[in-house]
């Protein structure tokens, strides 16, 4: 079981023809475990509470119990903890967005392929040979997307209807959202009062409807505090993200992690993390869709390295992708504040040792860890057969020759530590971001 779940968070599964199937459409994302909540707004619809003129005037409340994922900016987005309906169809992840305590959006999910056909972890038959394994996988997914497929239309169709009732729009007004082209999205607004219904559809992949103010409601990813900034005060802003603690340790504090789940998205989330820090309002979600991802349960296919040059021209940046790591140039830009992405080679074991040594080093400052130039370690370092996962630097210690790391994985909130040989010799491609 632990080498499966090593597996599923890799960049690109190695031996998808032969990895068992997870057919689950939960959102692990921000916690199965929501899904077990008895919540009274189970099933319920809050079509009328979450459209009601006091909740956005300020002088009501969201219903429920919400729980924080994270931060754009000034603005803190919470989701609900719970099943409701709205518009009359199942929404799969409710968030709020809210600046100072004020809402300013609401974001429903109704499909979510990501979510629909995650990892595959069902056992297939022991008495199947491998091409026999690869051709029942093939089956299994050609049936998923035959399900996700009536799913997505049935529910698009249904939502166009009930958003031309609710609001008495006949002909939505059609605008996009993003500069890139690469992240640039086509959408569908109902007005209805003071507020604005948008739905985004695309791809076969994610239907999401937003609510929010329509004198507030903005057609840039970018939140609007980032955007008012002179591009150098876009930068000074993240180097005053910048800590220098007493043992030489540089490190970024702001950077948040967003969950993987089951999902092969690790490229996604990282660099989602990335996107929410500079001040973009884009989750692993929309960048799946924006990536050309596939209703398979794995990366290939997709066009993923084209999100991470248009997410920095997005948020005004620049980036830089190579092959080779830089540990100078690494250090240089995390001092200045810009995270680095880094998709290297995984495994388990060193996976456990660096969480190991995560721990001794709370309790020990003077712990290391072990010697790089030693045989014995070198030879513990994945090799190029390893499957690929991505991480984000947050820090190093020039001293130590170490670098901070972020992981898209549940109880990795606090930054793990790795040697600079290491990352030199694991590092399959390096993603630098500048001004």
């Amino acid at each position: 079981m632990k080498t499966i779940r090593i597996i599923l968070h890799a960049l690109f599964p190695v031996l998808f023809a032969l990895l068992p199937a997870r057919l689950s459409a939960i959102p692990q994302s921000v916690g199965g475990q929501r899904y077990a909540a008895n919540s009274p707004l189970n099933g319920q619809d809050l079509t009328r509470d979450l459209m009601a003129a006091a909740l956005w005037s300020g002088n009501g409340a969201l219903p429920g119990e919400w729980k924080e994922e994270g931060h754009v900016a000034s603005v803190a987005i919470s989701y609900l903890f719970a099943r409701p309906k709205l518009l009359g169809r199942d929404v799969v992840l409710l968030r709020a967005t809210q600046r100072d305590g004020r809402l300013l959006t609401l974001d429903a999910t109704f499909a979510d392929a990501g979510s629909y056909f995650g990892f595959f972890d069902e056992k297939l038959p022991d008495n199947l040979d491998r091409r026999a394994k690869r051709a029942e996988l093939q089956r299994r997914v050609a049936s998923r997307q035959a399900e996700f497929s009536r799913l997505y239309t049935d529910t698009l169709d249904s939502l166009r209807d009930q958003l031309a009732k609710t609001t008495g729009t006949a002909q939505p007004h059609k605008a996009k959202v993003g500069h890139s082209r690469t992240l640039r999205a086509e959408v569908q607004d109902y007005r209805a009062g003071d507020l604005t219904l948008r739905l985004f559809a695309a791809d076969q992949r994610l239907i999401r409807l937003t609510i929010a103010r329509t004198n507030e409601l903005s057609n840039a990813w970018l939140d609007p505090e980032i955007a008012a900034m002179a591009p150098r005060d876009r930068s000074l802003r993240l180097q005053q993200s910048v800590t220098n603690a007493p043992d030489g340790t540089v490190s970024i504090k702001s950077l948040q992690p967003v969950e993987q789940g089951y999902r092969p998205y690790c490229g996604l989330n990282a660099l989602a993390m990335v996107a929410r820090y500079f001040g973009l309002h884009v989750d692993e979600d929309w960048l799946a869709v924006a990536g050309g991802f596939k209703n398979t349960g794995t990366a290939d296919g997709s066009e993923i390295l084209k999100l991470y040059p248009a997410v920095a021209a997005e948020a005004g940046f620049a980036m830089d992708r190579s092959s080779h790591f830089d540990e100078a140039g690494v250090c240089r830009v995390l001092a200045a504040g810009f995270p680095v992405v880094v998709w290297r080679r995984f495994s388990q074991e060193r996976n456990q040792l660096h969480t190991s040594f995560a721990q001794t080093l709370a309790k020990d400052p003077a712990a290391t860890l072990p010697d790089p130039t030693q045989q014995a370690e070198r030879v513990s370092w994945p090799n190029a057969d390893a499957p690929l996962h991505a991480s984000v630097l947050t820090g190093y210690n020039r001293e130590r020759h170490e670098f901070l790391f972020l992981e898209s994985w549940t109880g990795h909130d606090t930054p793990r530590r790795m040697r600079a040989e290491e990352l030199a010799a694991t590092s399959y491609l390096t993603f630098t971001f500048h001004p």
